[in-house]
């Protein structure tokens, strides 16, 4: 512990949240960059819009600065009535020199097929992307064009590499780059300081790394970036003014150092190795200029429970010790839930009612959600979790700060804000979707209960859009009983303060940051998240490929990260201090007594009020001995190793299932569905199937995150593969059926060869589960639990064994989690499903609503365009069947099935469906009378597929079997019979 500040210096250091700048006057910085992106450097230049290549006139040209970076090109204009133009070298068609009759040229021409324009007037607001072909022309100053254009020529070539290739590459230029550069000992703020040590390093600010050279002398640590984004060409702190010299965390790994003045300046370093980081460490601390107070957590913690440290700033030091920092977004500082009221008229800090239940995560509020994630649990193989989101990542703060900090949101989002439906918007509907939503369980942040508050008002006039219902996107609208954003945090303060928080806040000290964190307690507390958010759970010295590195890394920052483990037993229970003379206080051990009832280890005073500190002389005798985790151990083997699970013997059913007789108005050309065969393939629930292209072959996916591939006549195994982690959702297969798309819940869309029986890509597509998927005509689709679809260029070649990596074309918002979609014949609209029953017709070129109804009072659980694309049919939890016209925008016919329909598929005029009860119902299209229902399965139908000539239809279901039925129309079967 030693190194860190006492705790009667935090409210100087780390209590006030640090104020969010808005955009400078140097409008560019490194948040305008992709995550993983290099800047270089940069060069003055004149810019010419539209130039030509057969005249040298002009019709405008800009002065600025050209930023070169490993995968674009940037120019920010001297102007900033002009947007700063970034071109990403993926994009460019064309660098060349520009060619003069005079043979010589200070100038090169940029051909693009698309552009993106941000902070245009120098306002912070979405960014423009202009999908148009443009050929534009940089003219350099003061250097020769021979020695920028090779390396940006190199790059451009780089950037059509693999991810892998590409990383190489440029960090063979980075290295080069930064062996050259040595630290300018000319910005020594002394020239008699002595170099203590000097080290390779970056620094962290939110969302953003900048590596550079770091210099310990004898009375200052400097930091010099490779590049000239900062402010100041060095940054330094003395080394008498330090108040605290701390260890961090970085990406789960011990490679962080931050350091702290009292004047408030701060700087977060990141080292290559803890070895290098402990180094740094150990060589500040010899210095005889810093001189840091030492105080014990358990010191700390006893102060706290007997009044000395408010809750705030006890909660503030837990964040602090648990590597939680303001200049890390990725490991902000979390803050909990204490209000549950937000739509009373006044607020009542003395009724239980008004606060949240602290002993229980968020996750866990609502019994009905709660029993949805306990169900998944149970279906996962592998590292299980009952929480795929966090309760603080970056996206998550960002959601409380767009207003405060919108060029950070922007950077999270690849240069949007989120749909308006989805913004904050209003304290009562948060508080709602974290009690109901089913990605949604985050916590606060801590500006929440510091006055004023001004992160709740739009102070900067930012274009936020309008919601569905008209209602344009301003302020945070606040809760009846708060006149005023100042009033709400104040009020929240006194919450937080107040004796029922006070005498339960140690329930959410063990959730966040104690005994029920993680392995087997976690569990028992319904608190167990992604193992990927707790540190120890991966070396990255032990991945050695950059690809799966890359990949974990990105999911680490995205997601979330648990704070380090404080306390691996139950925290001990504040002492509430009552209204009365005679004053009834709590052990250690959480046991209330009232007047006259004698405890050990409790005491008395007449203090009225836990906010204010208690006199010395009112202090209880010291408590047990704490128990403190000050190294946090790795995950339990309960947490890594799930419980093996038995599986029944494969089963074979051999006779024709029950099939009932049509219902009378059935059409007369009807189709019979006849039993071929039927298999237990699978050790988990079937989550999708399909039948190959040439109908010689059927695949299947499932929970246990295989694919199987069986041949349709004799039914024989042909591959079998283990794709993903997590359980599988879906699947498309490619022209030819050499290669399957496959979703998963780990977020990825796989590409699986049937030729090599392995996966030969992988696209990382959501921030949550994939759900859904579909392809057509090179157009790709996914859906996902994080509330969005997604439209990829994403063509096949079978000859082609290595596809050519997705591109994503559009984001589609939705305001809950998309559970299915489906791409229209020509891929030009694509139709999605919400688990709140609403179905949305896209049109895919422009972005834009078609067509939208709520067309279910429950989640929609299917939907398919019919063959020809003019009409759309869906299933819902509410047992309804919709027929509708996307294009007439009206409904063509409804009907009430006799079960929840959870798959459906267009069938030559008719619609076949999957149910919960394992039938397989057949109706006409155009009247939804029932033809025929078929039995085959013993659990819920979850997917159908039928051949491209209609000839086989394959079911699976839940009970782990795969079906396949041969397809013949009634006049064929009177045919054969006669």
């Amino acid at each position: 512990m030693a190194g860190w500040c006492r705790q009667e210096e935090l409210p100087c250091t780390l209590v006030g949240p640090r104020r969010h700048r808005s955009v400078s006057v140097e409008r560019f910085s490194l948040l305008l960059l992709e995550f993983g992106e290099i800047y270089f450097e940069d060069y003055s230049c004149i810019y010419y819009p539209n130039a030509s290549t057969e005249s040298e006139s002009i019709d405008r040209k800009e002065r600025g600065r050209l930023k070169v970076c490993s995968r674009s090109l940037i120019f920010d204009a001297l102007d900033h009535a002009y947007p700063i133009l970034k071109i990403a070298l993926r994009d460019c068609k064309k660098i060349e020199r520009r060619q003069q009759q005079s043979g010589t040229s200070s100038s090169f021409v940029v051909v693009c097929s698309q552009y993106t324009e941000m902070l245009e007037g120098n306002i912070v607001s979405p960014h423009k992307f202009v999908r148009t072909e443009m050929r534009c022309q940089f003219s350099l100053s003061y250097i020769s064009v021979d020695e920028v254009l090779p390396q940006i020529q190199t790059l451009q070539r780089a950037s059509r590499l693999l991810k892998a290739e590409h990383q190489k590459l440029v960090n063979s230029i980075v290295q080069e780059r930064h062996s050259k550069v040595s630290f300018n000992v000319s910005w020594l703020e002394d020239l008699y300081e002595e170099t203590v040590v000097e080290l390779l390093g970056e620094r962290v600010t939110p969302l953003v790394t900048n590596p550079g050279r770091i210099m310990l002398t004898s009375s200052r640590i400097y930091f010099q970036p490779y590049n000239n984004v900062e402010v100041e060409p060095v940054l330094k702190l003395q080394l008498s003014e330090l108040k605290y010299v701390t260890k961090r965390r970085y990406l789960l790994r011990h490679v962080g150092l931050e350091c702290l003045c009292g004047s408030g300046e701060c700087m977060f370093l990141v080292l290559p190795s803890p070895r290098e980081r402990n180094r740094l460490h150990e060589a500040i601390m010899a210095q005889p200029q810093v001189s840091l107070s030492q105080d014990s957590l358990e010191e700390a913690t006893l102060n706290w429970l007997r009044g000395d440290m408010s809750n705030y700033q006890y909660l503030m030091l837990l964040n602090f010790l648990s590597d939680r920092s303001f200049n890390d977004i990725m490991q902000y500082p979390v803050m909990p839930w204490v209000v549950a009221d937000y739509t009373s008229s006044s607020l009542d800090l003395k009724h239980p009612a008004t606060f949240r239940d602290l002993s229980k995560p968020i996750g866990a509020l609502n019994d009905e959600r709660l029993a949805f994630f306990k169900e998944r649990y149970e279906q996962m193989r592998g590292t299980k979790f009952l929480y795929g989101t966090h309760y603080s990542a970056p996206g998550y703060v960002l959601y409380y700060l767009v207003r405060a900090a919108p060029e950070y949101l922007l950077c999270l989002q690849n240069g949007k804000f989120d749909q308006p439906n989805r913004l904050f918007h209003k304290i009562s509907r948060t508080w709602e979707n974290v009690n109901t939503d089913h990605a949604d369980v985050k916590e606060l942040i801590p500006e929440f209960y510091q006055p004023p508050g001004d992160f709740l008002l739009n102070l900067q006039n930012l274009d936020l859009g309008v919601r569905s219902d008209g209602v344009r996107v301003n302020d945070v609208i606040l809760p009846p009983w708060a006149k005023s954003a100042e009033d709400f945090t104040t009020k929240l303060q006194a919450a937080l303060e107040c004796d029922y928080v006070s005498s339960h806040l140690h329930h959410w000290i063990d959730l966040v940051f104690g005994y029920k964190q993680r392995g087997e307690e976690a569990l028992k507390a319904d608190n167990l998240f992604h193992y990927l958010t707790y540190e120890g759970s991966f070396n990255p010295e032990f991945i050695r490929d950059p690809e799966e590195l890359a990949a974990i890394e990105l999911q680490i920052k995205e997601f979330g990260q648990t704070p380090k483990q404080l306390f691996t037993q139950p925290h001990p229970r504040k002492i509430v201090v009552n209204k009365s003379p005679a004053v009834a206080l709590v052990s250690v051990d959480g046991v209330v007594c009232s007047n006259g009832d004698t405890t050990q280890g409790l005491a008395t005073t007449s203090s009225s009020t836990v906010s204010q500190p208690l006199t010395p002389h009112s202090h209880p005798p010291p408590s047990p001995p704490l128990h403190i985790n000050s190294n946090a151990p790795p995950l339990p083997a309960a947490a890594q190793t799930p419980p093996t699970n038995r599986y029944d013997e494969w089963i074979h059913i051999d006779a024709p299932p029950d099939s009932r007789s049509p219902a009378k108005g059935s059409c007369r050309d009807t189709k019979c569905l006849t039993l071929k065969h039927i298999d237990k393939v699978h050790k988990e629930a079937v989550s999708a199937v399909g039948v190959s292209h040439d109908s010689k072959s059927y695949f299947s996916v499932s929970n246990d995150k295989t694919i199987k591939v069986h041949t349709l006549e004799d039914n024989q195994l042909l591959r079998s593969s283990n794709i993903s982690n997590l359980p599988l959702s879906s699947l498309v297969i490619l022209p030819g059926s050499t290669a399957v798309l496959i979703g998963s819940w780990d977020n990825n869309v796989y590409t699986y060869s049937t030729e090599y029986a392995a996966v030969v890509n992988a696209e990382y597509c959501h921030h949550s589960s994939v759900t859904s998927l579909s392809w057509r005509h090179g157009t790709m689709a996914t859906g996902s639990w994080d509330s969005t679809v997604k439209v990829w260029t994403l063509p096949y070649d079978p000859s082609c064994h290595k596809p050519e990596p997705a591109e994503l074309q559009s984001e589609l918002d939705h305001d809950n989690e998309v559970s299915c979609i489906d791409l229209d014949c020509d891929a030009l609209r694509v139709a999605s499903g919400t688990v709140d029953g609403y179905v949305t017709v896209w049109s895919i070129g422009d972005e834009e609503r078609e067509y939208e109804l709520q067309a279910h009072n429950d989640g929609v659980t299917a939907l398919r365009f019919s063959p020809g694309g003019g009409r759309l049919c869906t299933c819902g939890g509410d047992g309804i069947v919709r027929v509708v016209d996307p294009t007439a925008k009206v409904e063509v016919i409804s009907k009430r099935a006799p079960e929840i329909l959870q798959c459906v598929v267009w069938m030559d005029g008719h619609l076949v469906m999957g149910g919960e009860s394992g039938d397989i119902h057949v109706w006409e299209a155009e009247t939804l009378c029932e033809v025929s229902r078929h039995k085959a399965h013993s659990g819920t139908v979850t997917c159908l597929h039928l051949s491209d000539d209609g000839s086989v239809l394959v079911s699976g279901s839940k009970d782990r079997c795969v079906a396949v039925w041969l397809v013949k129309s009634h006049a064929d079967s009177q045919k054969q019979s006669s």
